[in-house]
């Protein structure tokens, strides 16, 4: 065969080789897509199981153990900074004055005395929740599985906890008759605290409020009715 003079010869059997070998590329080519979107389908179906494992079993499972562990933190770190503090002196936060016939003519606050307790019990519950919190939340793999009878077996996995903001203290009171002209006037303080626990899809803000007697005295006297209904200290100043 020539064309404007140049010979060209090209065997049926070269075009034959050629032709069988565009289509073993073509069909590899056509196999290795099938096989490459097939593991892709095989990785998504497998991470998004995974997800949705993680947000419909152990998210409520973290959800569930972990806030009773991190109420406990919180409660365990308020209670350590009440046992740190010394006993209370209850003249040293209220001020009594009597008549001359020895009944009560005024109760009132110290305020200062009283920010300052409340000042500490804040710094020494926040110090002992920085301290607990590193520990995090441990919950056995098992338990995590939602499967009944591997609960607690397993190696624990540990989520994160972490405390928010500072803890805060605020004082009440209360007046109650404990005979003739004696009265019973207790001062409670309540800590507030809060930290949040990590889980799988977002965080668990956990807030606690534990309340505990600072001091207590029987006041012997006539107290004016008008103290029995008081239950702020505020009322005091």
């Amino acid at each position: 065969m020539s064309y404007f003079g140049i010979k060209i010869s090209v065997s049926c059997q070269e075009y034959e080789s050629e032709y069988v070998t565009n289509k073993i590329k073509m069909a590899k080519r056509k196999r290795t897509k099938k096989v490459l979107f097939v593991l892709i389908f095989a990785v998504f179906f497998v991470v998004v199981s995974v997800l949705v494992f993680l947000s419909r079993v152990v998210n409520p499972i973290v959800m569930s153990y972990g806030e009773a562990q991190v109420n406990k933190m919180l409660a365990v770190s308020s209670n350590s900074a009440v046992n740190e503090i010394t006993a209370v002196n209850y003249n040293d936060l209220i001020n009594v004055s009597y008549s001359a016939s020895g009944d009560v003519l005024s109760i009132k606050a110290n305020t200062n005395e009283i920010n300052k307790i409340g000042n500490t019990l804040a710094i020494h519950t926040q110090q002992k929740l920085d301290e607990v919190a590193t520990m995090g939340v441990n919950i056995p793999i098992g338990t995590l599985s939602g499967i009944a009878f591997l609960s607690g077996v397993g190696t624990d996995a540990t989520f994160k906890v972490n405390p928010i903001g500072n803890a805060k203290c605020s004082f009440y009171t209360s007046f109650s008759s404990c005979g003739i002209n004696q009265t019973v006037h207790k001062i409670y303080v309540t800590i507030e605290s809060e930290a949040s626990l990590i889980l799988p899809f977002g965080m668990k803000v956990i807030k606690s409020e534990n309340s505990y007697i600072v001091s207590e005295f029987v006041i012997v006297g006539k107290v004016p009715s008008t103290y029995l209904n008081i239950t702020s200290l505020d009322d005091l100043k």
